[in-house]
């Protein structure tokens, strides 16, 4: 009986421990601190992707090439997501220019895209923000250079998947949907 007891408790005590055990994202975005929109300090794993497909990209709010089409195609997504913006999904706007792009810039922004809530558009100090865009693969020291990528992930199943920026709208709304309704592996080998 002992031996079934301690089975039984050695077995409960290791659900616990797997159970709390960060995903990766939450070991890979550790200790980035940002600033939204309306001023508040952020953790980016914490406050912002944790428990949510997140939606990353880069931008900044002077770029005249190719930031406006990621812009519409991602306001086009906000829309088609309805009720999953931002309980479900997270759209995060990372500025590559944060010496330009302050807070009250980025709300400008957020305000003229008609961003809902979910939506983030993040800047920070030049250190935060090219830890951030290292973590994605997109650090770039001149804003001008800055890659047009969209990383989408879904934090619950461990999904993470990249798309180009410029593809059509039908192909990454497709891309990001797929995270979004992914199960995870137990799900999928049903």
């Amino acid at each position: 009986m002992r031996k079934l007891l301690a089975v039984i408790l050695f077995f409960g005590a290791m659900a616990v421990v797997f159970a709390a055990a960060p995903s990766g994202a939450a070991k890979y975005f550790d200790g980035i601190d940002l600033v939204d929109q309306d001023g508040h300090s952020v953790d980016l794993y914490r406050d912002v992707i944790a428990d949510h497909v997140a939606v990353i990209h880069t931008f900044f709010t002077s770029c005249t090439a190719s930031c406006p089409v990621v812009m519409s195609t991602l306001k086009s997504l906000q829309s088609q997501l309805g009720a999953k913006m931002g309980r479900d999904v997270r759209l995060i706007s990372i500025t590559v220019d944060p010496a330009h792009d302050s807070q009250h810039a980025l709300k400008e922004y957020a305000q003229r895209l008609n961003a809902k809530p979910g939506w983030y558009f993040l800047t920070g100090s030049n250190e935060q923000i090219a830890a951030a865009l290292k973590r994605i693969g997109q650090y770039t020291a001149e804003p001008d250079a800055h890659m047009d990528l969209i990383v989408a992930g879904n934090d619950r199943t461990g999904l993470w998947k990249k798309i180009n920026g410029l593809a059509t709208t039908t192909e990454i709304n497709s891309l990001i949907m797929g995270v979004v309704n992914d199960q995870g592996g137990a799900a999928a080998a049903k």
